[in-house]
């Protein structure tokens, strides 16, 4: 049989991938897969959010072990910590990190350090954005959103420190579909987060919570800003349509607004309960609006 095989100068990707980073890959734990790149300067890892690794695990300690960059490698130190630091199966108080190792941290987290090209590094990010945001979307789902919730909501508790949720969803996201196409229907989504993302800032957490509702998380937020900020998003939506194959799709948005300095809730049910509330508020009221 003929050979059909296309010839091609083959670009060969094991070449000029860069030099090797020094890495921790989680292999165990809920942030599966997330990449946390060492460098020069120290890096602790424990339970505070305000560790560089973030460990969400009551057995670890709020500061539980330092990565340290020495003559002889990456160093691990355990910090005193209550349950151990362990690589590869033992606990220590100091290990000179080999390529390979895997250190766990409390009950349920393992890291494996190793020293990663930009390939390897490319499939890990991959992996890691497979598992924790929305395919379509690419906001982060919404076991990422609950997980960081939880993690956030009992820090803001700890330490009485500011929390808000905006909530929002589509208005007549059904008409969209039913006058254009599902096909149409999925790219409005996909504009809608875009623009919403160009106005959120950096840090907020944004998830997709199920069908055309989405919501913020915005760490420090208080009712004011939170507000403000729901209402540039009502506003970007709001302000001229959608092209898309040649089409005009107009739509808008209605938003909810709740933040723990005017809400008195106990857990994140009540939380998102309440945020949901002012939500349908803002749909009972007219639409393409936002309540808190």
């Amino acid at each position: 049989m003929p050979d059909n095989t296309i010839r091609e100068n083959i670009q060969n990707l094991l070449n000029d991938l860069g030099a090797r980073q020094a890495s921790f890959v989680v292999l165990a734990g809920k942030d599966i897969g997330k990449i946390y790149e060492l460098r020069a300067e120290p890096m602790v890892i424990g339970r505070d959010p305000e560790c560089a690794v973030f460990v969400d695990d009551d057995q670890v300690s709020r500061e539980h072990a330092r990565v340290v960059r020495e003559d002889a490698g990456f160093i691990v130190y355990d910090l005193n910590s209550t349950n151990g630091t362990l690589v590869n199966g033992k606990a220590v108080k100091e290990h000179v990190l080999q390529d390979g190792d895997r250190l766990q941290i409390g009950s349920s987290t393992v890291f494996k350090f190793n020293f990663q090209d930009e390939l390897e590094s490319t499939f890990n990010e991959e992996l890691y954005n497979s598992a924790n945001r929305d395919f379509l979307t690419q906001t982060y789902n919404k076991k990422y959103l609950m997980d960081r919730l939880r993690m956030e909501f009992s820090f803001a508790k700890r330490h009485n420190t500011k929390l808000a949720l905006v909530m929002f969803d589509i208005d007549h996201f059904k008409e969209v579909n039913d006058k254009y196409g599902h096909l149409i229907g999925d790219e409005v989504l996909k504009r809608v987060c875009q623009r919403i993302s160009q106005v959120k800032r950096e840090e907020d957490v944004f998830a997709r919570f199920g069908g055309e509702e989405f919501v913020i998380l915005a760490r420090e937020g208080d009712s004011n800003t939170s507000y403000l900020m729901a209402e540039k998003m009502r506003k970007v939506i709001a302000e001229k349509p959608f092209k898309i194959d040649g089409k005009s799709v107009s739509t808008t948005i209605s938003l909810g607004v709740s933040s723990l300095d005017t809400c008195n809730v106990n857990n994140i049910d009540e939380f998102l309960a309440h945020v949901d509330n002012q939500l349908y508020r803002a749909k009972r009221e007219g639409r393409n609006r936002t309540c808190r």
